[in-house]
């Protein structure tokens, strides 16, 4: 489990599937500090907005106390604005961070603009994931799977090894029904659409020898991925966490094999189409 600490609501890119749009909370670095001394869980998820966009000054002091604390520092970002930052600022940060989590939910630069509204966007990401991967702090690029890519997630696994050698982790996040995908049925695709190029695409990872993950897809989906099945590995080590009260098992999970180590169905997917399956 992680503590997630947003620490900004700004971000420079409109990705249609944001789930954080309309946040509104204290972002105070006060309060921040706080989040992160009560914190039990040792993961700390510095996330947005844009975490690149806050103050540098503040982001390094948020990074730092996180630091001194010993707990695990993954920073969220869409890289866009990382070539753009001071190097000097920028190399701090990547000593301070155990990772980088980036979301690069998209293949091609048409594609990209169609997710994120953000001209030159693609370039400037592939850019500055180079460049994050050169610093030697490991990248984890994180597909948002949703309607407008769902049919690319292998093309996506071809595309970062051709192109983006040293990124050894991805992880396929089903879309969460919050935010601007909030109950809307031409973001969230059906469990059953996103299946099969969800399951190419980890069964051409596992081939090309690179870690992988999948999250927020009920786990009989991907029965042949259970072990990078990021709640499955949670119910199975009986952690406690979110996982528990976003998700909900329905009728059609009775008599499921699986169903002692799956939460179920996100809540939001279910209030879209009524239940597991069409």
């Amino acid at each position: 489990m992680a503590l997630h600490l947003p620490i900004n609501a700004e971000c420079n890119i409109q990705c249609v599937f944001c789930s954080s749009a309309g946040r509104s909370e204290d972002f105070s670095v006060p309060r921040l500090l706080g989040l992160v001394d009560a914190d039990t869980t040792g993961h700390v998820q510095v996330s947005g907005g844009d975490p690149l966009l806050r103050d540098p000054a503040e982001l390094l002091a948020i990074l730092a106390h996180i630091k001194k604390r010993r707990k695990v520092i993954e920073l969220q970002t869409n890289a866009v604005l990382v070539k753009q930052y001071d190097p000097a600022r920028f190399k701090l940060i990547a000593k301070l961070v155990d990772f980088f989590n980036v979301n690069f939910s998209a293949h091609t630069p048409e594609l990209d603009l169609a997710v994120t509204g953000a001209p030159e966007g693609f370039v400037r990401r592939v850019e500055s994931i180079r460049y994050m991967v050169s610093l030697g702090t490991p990248v984890r690029l994180t597909y948002i799977v949703h309607k407008a890519n769902v049919a690319h997630c292998a093309d996506f696994v071809d595309f970062v090894a051709r192109e983006l050698p040293g990124v050894g982790w991805v992880q396929f996040s089903y879309v969460k029904g919050m935010g601007r995908a909030k109950g809307n049925d031409a973001i969230i695709p059906r469990f059953e659409e996103a299946a099969g190029p969800l399951n190419a695409a980890m069964d051409r990872l596992q081939a090309l020898g690179l870690r992988y993950e999948v999250d927020h897809i009920p786990a009989c989906f991907v029965r042949g991925h259970l072990d990078q099945h990021v709640d499955y590995r949670k119910m199975r080590a009986a952690k406690p966490g979110i996982h528990l009260s976003e998700k909900q098992k329905t009728a059609e999970c009775d008599g499921c094999s699986l169903r002692e180590h799956c939460p179920g169905p996100r809540r939001d997917y279910v209030e879209v189409y009524g239940g597991l399956r069409a």
